[in-house]
């Protein structure tokens, strides 16, 4: 994908289009790149590689879960990586690429997942009458034959869903197959709380054993994640030839409107700039903030963009029980 972020942009379109693409780094993707690294083989400079360690003794790969509660920005933390990383890259059928990004749908059952998964990879013709486990054989078979290194199953609490028609052990050992497919292939899979809670149910608990885990949370006043956010929104900003003006406390009124969840901290801001740029103001302001926020969350009396210094607005907030 082209990068978007590295020229300023001047008219409208090139501004929304960049700030579409911009990423807010919040402290943990380092984090994640050294628990990404520990999947793979490394080269005699140190440098990781393509190529999934695999057991000698047992011929299974490694996963790697990542959890947060939604919108805590797994999505973009995900995508981000396959972004920017030289070694990680998206597959499309006509373009080719070593790792396969899934998003799970909610309703989805295990069956489902592995006839999303031979449709990714460019088999097009599924037979509907085909049972759960010869679809998951053929999705195994089919990352050899196109060069798939790496899964990722994004909202994967989805496929372990209990109610009729599910088979939530069955959709356990289905990952746990994925690590042991010949040739093999990197597992990592995201989503909320649950779906460490579904791979525990496995009374054995060999799948679970098998994941390292990070875990991602709310940005919290004061926090290094909190001041890496207001230099995000200010630099964007600044870049997109809008001013704001320090004093306001732009980024503490927006991670306390969100309740600091990453992802929806970010939507928020960047809505904010986008209602400027499109109504072509060189200036934010609280007020035209307040009326961006009220949009989604409509009401509300009080919202942390009233226009007064922070520290009285926070306050009364506070009393009224914002966020209970």
């Amino acid at each position: 994908m082209k990068d978007m972020t590295t020229s300023t942009p001047v008219t409208i379109s090139e501004k929304l289009g960049w700030l579409k693409h911009r990423y807010w780094k919040f402290g943990d993707e380092e984090n994640f790149d050294d628990y990404l690294m520990d999947l793979y083989e490394v080269d005699d400079d140190g440098r990781m590689t393509a190529e999934p360690c695999c057991d000698p003794l047992t011929g299974e790969t490694k996963g790697l879960m990542v959890l947060g509660a939604s919108g805590n920005g797994k999505t973009a933390l995900l995508k981000r990586a396959l972004r920017v990383d030289s070694v990680l890259t998206e597959f499309k059928i006509d373009q080719g690429g070593n790792t396969l990004f899934i998003t799970v749908p909610p309703e989805a059952t295990i069956k489902k997942l592995a006839e999303i998964i031979l449709e990714m990879t460019g088999y097009a013709r599924v037979d509907t009458k085909l049972r759960a486990a010869d679809a998951w054989e053929m999705a195994r078979h089919r990352f050899g034959l196109v060069g798939i290194k790496t899964v990722v199953i994004d909202e994967c609490h989805h496929i372990l869903r209990s109610g009729s028609g599910r088979d939530v052990l069955g959709a356990i050992q289905s990952l746990k197959h994925i690590m042991q497919s010949d040739p093999g292939v990197a597992l990592v899979i995201a989503g909320v709380s649950s779906l460490k809670d579904g791979l525990l149910s496995e009374a054995s608990g060999e799948t679970y054993r098998r994941f390292q885990e990070i875990h991602l949370s709310r940005i919290y006043p004061g926090s290094k994640s909190a001041h890496l956010f207001g230099k995000n929104f200010m630099k964007s900003a600044n870049t997109l030839g809008v001013r704001a003006d320090a004093d306001d406390e732009w980024a503490d009124r927006i991670l306390f409107a969100e309740h600091g969840q990453v992802g929806r901290s970010v939507a928020l801001a960047k809505e904010i700039l986008r209602d400027a740029i499109t109504r072509k103001r060189d200036e934010l302001s609280l007020q035209h903030a307040e009326r961006v926020f009220r949009k989604s969350k409509p009401g509300l009396d009080m919202t942390p963009f009233h226009t007064a210094e922070w520290d009285v607005v926070k306050s009364e907030l506070t009393a009224i029980g914002w966020g209970q």
